[in-house]
């Protein structure tokens, strides 16, 4: 096949499978707002950070970020840590609660949608799927880890 129709067809199971599977959520209120993922993501990516540090890297004037936190606190999502570097500050990192929720925020497929497609499969198509979507990943990366 070549590399048109391959584009062309892959984008197709793309949506297709997309629109079947995708993870549905009934009440819009269940669902973690875009600002909160993007901050719990960051967090979970750069690490504990003190709120003036946070404020930096999120781009925000560090009373709005002190009132996100103190939300997202209050929720159980963030938790605050002595900073053993200066006794002075606290840091700002994920609760249990708040990588749970960022687990289940990033959930793009429905599981249990995806656990009945497998029972329809044997082991070894199933194999066979995730072989394939992981050897595109692979490509998609390109040489040497370069994106494109």
């Amino acid at each position: 096949m070549d590399e048109a129709p391959f584009a062309e067809q892959t984008n197709a199971w793309f949506r297709a499978i997309y629109e079947r599977g995708a993870r549905r959520v009934a009440d819009a209120r269940e669902r973690l707002a875009p600002e909160t993922v993007s901050l719990l993501l960051h967090l979970a990516q750069a690490g504990p950070l003190t709120l003036t540090e946070l404020a930096g890297h999120v781009s925000r004037a560090a009373s709005t970020t002190s009132a996100k936190v103190a939300a997202l606190e209050a929720e159980g999502l963030l938790a605050r840590q002595p900073d053993l570097a200066d006794g002075r500050k606290a840091l700002i990192w994920l609760s249990p609660a708040g990588r749970a929720a960022l687990d289940e925020a990033r959930q793009v497929l429905d599981a249990e949608h995806l656990v009945l497609a497998a029972r329809r499969l044997s082991a070894g198509q199933r194999a066979d799927v995730v072989q394939a979507l992981a050897t595109l990943h692979a490509a998609l990366h390109g040489p040497a880890g370069e994106d494109r």
